[in-house]
């Protein structure tokens, strides 16, 4: 290949790169965060709070069909969403709010408590900052989602909430003694 072949062929290697480049940066995003442990941990974040938000649209429904003296087992509170909605008991408007401000709330933490851990890192101190932000978080959604189960008249739902405080309780004891 001669050098003018090679600059046609760079030429039009670079402009590939520039179509699409939009759609190109946001898949290289995407890709780069999902693949990442803080990305995977985003996500699994992202879950953890879309259960929270549905188990309290199933929380509130029960109360609507409560009020409306209708069957308010489980799975008629899943079914009557959309008329607990209509009816004004879930106000989705404010839940997509409260959804996204978790998150933004969320990645602020984590990129705190990375820093942190750096600076302790850098000090000569065990990183683990993370670790208890990440478990915080996970188990503050956790009781959220159980609180929610609960009043919505699932009976398991208080014993295991007991059973998560307590354990939580030993676990926090423990990153106390680190």
């Amino acid at each position: 290949m001669d050098i003018e072949n090679l600059l046609k062929a760079i030429t039009k290697a670079g402009q590939s790169l520039a179509d699409a480049w939009l759609f190109k940066i946001v898949v290289a995003l995407v890709v780069s965060t999902v693949t990442s442990v803080h990305g995977s941990a985003l996500i699994a974040f992202v879950m953890l709070v879309f259960v929270d938000l549905i188990t309290r649209w199933i929380a509130l429904s029960y109360t609507y069909l409560k009020d409306c003296s209708r069957e308010h087992d489980l799975f008629s509170c899943i079914v009557n969403i959309p008329g607990a909605i209509q009816s004004g008991y879930i106000n989705s408007d404010a839940m997509k709010h409260r959804f996204a401000g978790k998150i933004i709330v969320y990645i602020v933490l984590t990129f705190m408590a990375v820093n942190i851990d750096k600076v302790l890192t850098v000090s000569g101190e065990v990183p683990l900052m993370l670790k208890v932000v990440w478990v915080y978080l996970a188990a503050t959604e956790a009781i959220s989602v159980l609180e929610n189960l609960r009043d919505a008249g699932v009976e398991q739902a208080n014993g295991l909430l007991d059973f998560f405080r307590s354990r939580l309780m030993v676990l926090l004891d423990r990153f106390k003694q680190k």
